[in-house]
């Protein structure tokens, strides 16, 4: 009779931590990640010489959030192609989002997103690129993927999982 009170209470006691499993803070760049999926890696935060950038894993599929330090530019909009087609260039993207993609919603923040494909040798490349100017910052949110029978299901977790960003204050650390 003991044994199952005690199972029971350890279910109840665990629940919570249970829950909260999937939350991430990411301090460094002002972003959480509401709906991370259970299976993912801790994020590793990097800084760069102009921003901070934090890297998760997914079996095949990476999620690769980047936060600019340097201000956005006056008037600088991810909806205007223009725009993009700079952002393209500056991060050696070939997705071409001056001409592709739609508008999204980025943790209550106009974002623009573009999704796409690319046949490889043996397998084919999958894309997710987000962009959004959050407190005159631009951020980059990006999941990409390699999957030689279709599209990899961790490719659509992470991209689902974007849904769930909400931003805060960047807490940082100084930089010595």
């Amino acid at each position: 009779m003991q044994r199952p009170r005690r199972r029971w209470l350890a279910v109840l006691l665990l629940w919570p931590l249970a829950s909260l499993a999937n939350e991430v803070d990411i301090p460094e760049l002002g972003i959480r990640l509401t709906q991370l999926p259970a299976g993912a890696s801790k994020p590793q935060v990097s800084a760069r010489a102009a921003g901070y950038e934090a890297t998760t894993r997914l079996g095949p599929a990476v999620l690769d959030v980047y936060r600019e330090d340097v201000p956005a530019p006056a008037g600088s909009d991810v909806a205007d192609p223009k725009y993009r087609a700079l952002l393209d260039q500056k991060f050696g993207k070939t997705l071409e989002s001056k001409a592709q993609g739609a508008p999204t919603d980025v943790g209550g923040h106009s974002g623009w997103t573009v999704v796409d494909l690319r046949d490889a040798r043996s397998a084919t490349d999958y894309t997710c690129v987000t962009y959004v100017i959050v407190d005159q910052h631009l951020y980059r949110l990006m999941v990409s993927a390699g999957g030689s029978d279709g599209r990899p299901p961790e490719f659509d977790a992470l991209v689902k999982a974007l849904s769930g960003v909400t931003f805060e204050q960047v807490q940082r650390a100084n930089r010595g």
